[in-house]
């Protein structure tokens, strides 16, 4: 009686076990379900802020062109302009070599500022990366959570 007893409850236990894993094989598939979700939703967040930044590059591209072709041209005129003023006090060579400085002086301070900025872009999609390693640690903790 006592073994039927003793046997009964191991039983028990065993149907108890395979409960416990039943419901932590649903919990793990109801995870990884979600997951696969957020990886497809971030991967479209990726895209997206791709997209932005590639459609404000090209349009800042076009204006940035324009603008360098126009200021170019403004310059060339400018510093003619320097040159003749400077024609009417020194000789012609002289007021272009005096005008050719001042452009050389303009062309690597503005140099300088251009790859100041270039340094301070960024391809990566941030935003992207900062939800990734939140989704990450969001998983890690609903997997220890499962595992206790």
């Amino acid at each position: 009686m006592a073994l039927e007893q003793h046997f009964r409850a191991v039983g028990e236990q065993l149907n108890q076990a395979k409960q416990d894993a039943s419901s932590v094989r649903a919990d793990v598939s109801q995870i990884g379900s979600e997951l696969g979700q957020l990886v497809r939703l971030e991967g479209l967040l990726a895209k997206a802020e791709m997209n932005e930044a590639k459609a404000a590059a090209t349009k800042a591209s076009g204006f940035g062109l324009t603008a360098v072709l126009l200021g170019t041209m403004a310059l060339l005129f400018l510093f003619l302009t320097i040159m003749f003023a400077l024609d009417t006090a020194l000789p012609l060579w002289a007021a272009a070599l005096v005008t050719m400085a001042i452009s050389l002086l303009l062309t690597v301070s503005v140099g300088g500022m251009a790859m100041s900025q270039a340094k301070r872009f960024s391809p990566l999609p941030k935003r992207f990366i900062s939800s990734v390693s939140e989704d990450v640690q969001w998983a890690k903790t609903q997997m220890q959570s499962i595992s206790k």
